[in-house]
Protein backbone atom coordinates (compact mmCIF):
# COMPACT_ATOMS: atom_id res chain seq x y z
CA UNK A 1 0.00 0.00 0.00
CA UNK A 2 1.28 3.40 -0.94
CA UNK A 3 -0.26 6.63 0.41
CA UNK A 4 0.79 9.61 -1.66
CA UNK A 5 -0.26 13.18 -2.36
CA UNK A 6 -2.84 13.62 -5.09
CA UNK A 7 -2.57 17.27 -6.11
CA UNK A 8 -4.91 17.09 -9.08
CA UNK A 9 -7.72 15.36 -7.22
CA UNK A 10 -7.33 17.51 -4.12
CA UNK A 11 -7.49 20.73 -6.14
CA UNK A 12 -10.75 19.49 -7.63
CA UNK A 13 -12.02 18.54 -4.18
CA UNK A 14 -11.17 21.90 -2.68
CA UNK A 15 -12.80 23.75 -5.55
CA UNK A 16 -16.03 21.80 -5.28
CA UNK A 17 -16.14 22.16 -1.50
CA UNK A 18 -15.68 25.91 -1.40
CA UNK A 19 -18.12 26.58 -4.25
CA UNK A 20 -20.99 24.53 -2.82
CA UNK A 21 -23.87 26.65 -1.63
CA UNK A 22 -27.17 24.76 -1.52
CA UNK A 23 -27.92 22.64 1.55
CA UNK A 24 -28.91 18.97 1.44
CA UNK A 25 -32.69 18.52 1.22
CA UNK A 26 -33.18 14.94 2.47
CA UNK A 27 -31.38 14.74 5.79
CA UNK A 28 -32.06 11.51 7.70
CA UNK A 29 -31.42 11.32 11.45
CA UNK A 30 -29.42 8.61 13.21
CA UNK A 31 -28.22 8.72 16.83
CA UNK A 32 -24.69 8.32 18.17
CA UNK A 33 -23.39 8.13 21.73
CA UNK A 34 -23.12 11.88 22.38
CA UNK A 35 -24.03 13.10 18.91
CA UNK A 36 -27.12 13.15 16.73
CA UNK A 37 -26.19 12.69 13.07
CA UNK A 38 -27.98 13.71 9.90
CA UNK A 39 -26.93 12.36 6.51
CA UNK A 40 -28.17 13.23 3.03
CA UNK A 41 -30.01 10.12 1.83
CA UNK A 42 -30.16 11.50 -1.72
CA UNK A 43 -26.35 11.43 -1.87
CA UNK A 44 -25.36 8.47 0.31
CA UNK A 45 -28.47 6.35 -0.12
CA UNK A 46 -31.25 5.62 2.37
CA UNK A 47 -30.06 3.18 5.04
CA UNK A 48 -26.39 3.62 4.08
CA UNK A 49 -25.35 4.96 7.50
CA UNK A 50 -24.30 3.17 10.67
CA UNK A 51 -22.96 4.68 13.89
CA UNK A 52 -20.42 3.54 16.46
CA UNK A 53 -19.89 5.96 19.33
CA UNK A 54 -19.50 9.39 17.72
CA UNK A 55 -18.38 8.03 14.35
CA UNK A 56 -20.74 7.73 11.39
CA UNK A 57 -19.87 5.29 8.58
CA UNK A 58 -21.53 5.26 5.16
CA UNK A 59 -21.55 2.35 2.74
CA UNK A 60 -20.65 3.49 -0.75
CA UNK A 61 -22.70 3.12 -3.88
CA UNK A 62 -21.35 0.77 -6.60
CA UNK A 63 -21.19 3.61 -9.14
CA UNK A 64 -18.09 4.98 -7.36
CA UNK A 65 -16.12 1.80 -8.18
CA UNK A 66 -13.84 2.15 -11.23
CA UNK A 67 -11.93 -0.21 -13.52
CA UNK A 68 -9.63 0.53 -16.48
CA UNK A 69 -8.73 -2.27 -18.94
CA UNK A 70 -6.52 -2.58 -22.02
CA UNK A 71 -6.78 -5.55 -24.38
CA UNK A 72 -4.28 -8.38 -24.13
CA UNK A 73 -1.12 -7.95 -26.19
CA UNK A 74 -1.29 -4.14 -26.39
CA UNK A 75 1.80 -2.18 -25.31
CA UNK A 76 0.77 1.37 -26.22
CA UNK A 77 -2.98 1.67 -25.54
CA UNK A 78 -4.22 3.37 -22.37
CA UNK A 79 -7.54 3.71 -20.61
CA UNK A 80 -8.73 6.00 -17.84
CA UNK A 81 -11.90 5.66 -15.78
CA UNK A 82 -13.02 8.21 -13.18
CA UNK A 83 -16.12 8.71 -11.08
CA UNK A 84 -16.85 11.95 -9.20
CA UNK A 85 -19.75 13.18 -7.11
CA UNK A 86 -20.30 16.05 -4.68
CA UNK A 87 -22.84 17.12 -2.10
CA UNK A 88 -23.36 20.32 -0.15
CA UNK A 89 -23.43 19.54 3.57
CA UNK A 90 -24.02 15.81 3.25
CA UNK A 91 -23.12 15.14 6.91
CA UNK A 92 -24.28 17.07 9.98
CA UNK A 93 -23.35 16.31 13.58
CA UNK A 94 -25.24 17.92 16.49
CA UNK A 95 -24.03 17.59 20.08
CA UNK A 96 -26.54 16.14 22.52
CA UNK A 97 -27.53 18.01 25.66
CA UNK A 98 -24.56 18.41 28.01
CA UNK A 99 -21.94 18.03 25.26
CA UNK A 100 -20.09 20.11 22.69
CA UNK A 101 -18.27 19.04 19.50
CA UNK A 102 -14.69 19.91 18.65
CA UNK A 103 -14.04 21.18 15.13
CA UNK A 104 -11.23 18.68 14.52
CA UNK A 105 -12.96 16.10 12.31
CA UNK A 106 -11.51 12.81 11.07
CA UNK A 107 -12.41 11.50 7.60
CA UNK A 108 -11.72 7.94 6.50
CA UNK A 109 -11.73 5.80 3.36
CA UNK A 110 -12.05 2.02 3.22
CA UNK A 111 -11.82 -0.21 0.17
CA UNK A 112 -9.70 -2.49 -2.00
CA UNK A 113 -7.64 -2.21 -5.19
CA UNK A 114 -5.82 -4.11 -7.92
CA UNK A 115 -3.10 -2.67 -10.16
CA UNK A 116 -1.71 -4.57 -13.13
CA UNK A 117 2.04 -5.02 -13.49
CA UNK A 118 3.95 -1.87 -14.51
CA UNK A 119 1.07 0.08 -16.02
CA UNK A 120 -1.60 0.38 -13.31
CA UNK A 121 -2.56 3.37 -11.15
CA UNK A 122 -5.55 3.88 -8.82
CA UNK A 123 -6.52 6.85 -6.64
CA UNK A 124 -9.37 7.90 -4.38
CA UNK A 125 -9.97 11.28 -2.74
CA UNK A 126 -12.52 12.59 -0.25
CA UNK A 127 -12.54 16.36 0.23
CA UNK A 128 -14.84 18.87 1.84
CA UNK A 129 -15.36 21.97 3.92
CA UNK A 130 -16.21 22.00 7.62
CA UNK A 131 -18.80 24.51 8.85
CA UNK A 132 -20.22 25.45 12.22
CA UNK A 133 -23.92 26.23 12.36
CA UNK A 134 -27.25 24.96 13.64
CA UNK A 135 -30.24 22.85 12.64
CA UNK A 136 -33.49 24.63 11.81
CA UNK A 137 -36.68 23.01 10.47
CA UNK A 138 -34.78 19.91 9.39
CA UNK A 139 -32.05 21.83 7.53
CA UNK A 140 -28.50 22.81 8.46
CA UNK A 141 -27.80 26.54 8.54
CA UNK A 142 -24.10 27.30 8.25
CA UNK A 143 -22.60 30.21 10.19
CA UNK A 144 -18.81 30.01 9.85
CA UNK A 145 -16.34 28.16 7.65
CA UNK A 146 -13.82 26.39 9.90
CA UNK A 147 -11.44 24.65 7.51
CA UNK A 148 -11.13 22.27 4.58
CA UNK A 149 -10.60 18.52 4.88
CA UNK A 150 -8.93 16.02 2.55
CA UNK A 151 -8.31 12.27 2.76
CA UNK A 152 -6.75 10.25 -0.04
CA UNK A 153 -5.18 6.96 -1.10
CA UNK A 154 -3.21 5.92 -4.18
CA UNK A 155 -1.35 2.89 -5.49
CA UNK A 156 0.74 2.67 -8.68
CA UNK A 157 2.39 -0.53 -9.88
CA UNK A 158 6.06 0.15 -10.63
CA UNK A 159 7.48 -3.36 -10.85
CA UNK A 160 7.02 -6.57 -12.76
CA UNK A 161 4.29 -7.93 -10.48
CA UNK A 162 0.68 -6.93 -10.08
CA UNK A 163 -0.43 -5.53 -6.72
CA UNK A 164 -3.63 -6.12 -4.79
CA UNK A 165 -4.73 -5.19 -1.31
CA UNK A 166 -7.07 -3.22 0.90
CA UNK A 167 -6.82 0.26 2.40
CA UNK A 168 -8.23 1.96 5.49
CA UNK A 169 -7.02 5.56 5.66
CA UNK A 170 -7.96 8.14 8.29
CA UNK A 171 -6.87 11.80 8.29
CA UNK A 172 -7.86 14.76 10.47
CA UNK A 173 -8.66 18.33 9.53
CA UNK A 174 -5.75 20.64 10.37
CA UNK A 175 -7.42 23.56 12.11
CA UNK A 176 -7.34 25.37 15.45
CA UNK A 177 -9.34 23.38 17.99
CA UNK A 178 -12.59 25.17 18.73
CA UNK A 179 -16.02 24.00 19.88
CA UNK A 180 -19.50 24.04 18.38
CA UNK A 181 -22.97 22.69 18.97
CA UNK A 182 -23.45 21.64 15.34
CA UNK A 183 -20.97 20.89 12.53
CA UNK A 184 -21.75 20.36 8.85
CA UNK A 185 -19.43 18.85 6.24
CA UNK A 186 -19.86 19.06 2.50
CA UNK A 187 -18.48 16.22 0.42
CA UNK A 188 -16.51 15.73 -2.79
CA UNK A 189 -15.64 12.17 -3.83
CA UNK A 190 -13.39 11.10 -6.69
CA UNK A 191 -12.21 7.62 -7.68
CA UNK A 192 -9.76 7.05 -10.52
CA UNK A 193 -8.24 4.08 -12.37
CA UNK A 194 -5.62 4.18 -15.14
CA UNK A 195 -4.13 1.38 -17.20
CA UNK A 196 -1.22 1.66 -19.66
CA UNK A 197 -0.55 -1.41 -21.76
CA UNK A 198 -2.13 -4.84 -21.48
CA UNK A 199 -3.97 -5.50 -18.23
CA UNK A 200 -6.63 -4.17 -15.88
CA UNK A 201 -6.54 -1.97 -12.77
CA UNK A 202 -9.47 -1.30 -10.48
CA UNK A 203 -10.51 0.33 -7.22
CA UNK A 204 -13.54 -0.43 -5.04
CA UNK A 205 -14.58 2.10 -2.41
CA UNK A 206 -16.51 0.25 0.30
CA UNK A 207 -17.20 2.96 2.87
CA UNK A 208 -16.32 6.42 4.13
CA UNK A 209 -16.51 7.59 7.73
CA UNK A 210 -16.51 10.77 9.75
CA UNK A 211 -15.12 10.77 13.28
CA UNK A 212 -16.30 13.49 15.66
CA UNK A 213 -15.14 14.22 19.20
CA UNK A 214 -17.68 15.23 21.84
CA UNK A 215 -16.67 16.73 25.18
CA UNK A 216 -18.84 17.16 28.26
CA UNK A 217 -19.93 20.72 29.07
CA UNK A 218 -19.80 21.49 32.82
CA UNK A 219 -23.18 22.16 34.45
CA UNK A 220 -23.80 25.66 35.87
CA UNK A 221 -23.40 24.22 39.37
CA UNK A 222 -19.92 23.06 38.44
CA UNK A 223 -18.96 26.57 37.29
CA UNK A 224 -20.34 27.98 40.55
CA UNK A 225 -18.27 25.54 42.60
CA UNK A 226 -15.17 26.36 40.55
CA UNK A 227 -15.64 30.11 41.00
CA UNK A 228 -16.29 29.60 44.71
CA UNK A 229 -13.08 27.62 45.04
CA UNK A 230 -11.10 30.32 43.26
CA UNK A 231 -12.58 32.96 45.57
CA UNK A 232 -11.61 30.94 48.65
CA UNK A 233 -8.05 30.50 47.38
CA UNK A 234 -7.82 34.21 46.63
CA UNK A 235 -9.00 35.02 50.16
CA UNK A 236 -6.44 32.68 51.71
CA UNK A 237 -3.69 34.26 49.60
CA UNK A 238 -4.70 37.77 50.75
CA UNK A 239 -4.70 36.77 54.41
CA UNK A 240 -1.27 35.18 54.06
CA UNK A 241 0.00 38.32 52.34
CA UNK A 242 -1.36 40.50 55.15
CA UNK A 243 0.33 38.49 57.91
CA UNK A 244 3.71 38.26 56.23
Amino acid sequence: MNIAKLPRLLILAAGAAWLSSAGATNLVQIDGAHTTFFYDADFWGLGAASVLGDTISLQMRPDMNVSASVRAGSTTATQTQQATDSDSVGIVAVAKTGYSLTTKVGTGLNGSYFTAAKGGDVQVSLGGTIFTGYMENGAFRSQDVVTGSATYFSNASNGSAAQAGSFDVLMYSANPLTYANAIGVDNYLSTYAYQSGSGSSSLSLNAVRYEFSAVAVPEPETYAMLLGGIAVLAGVARRRGGTA
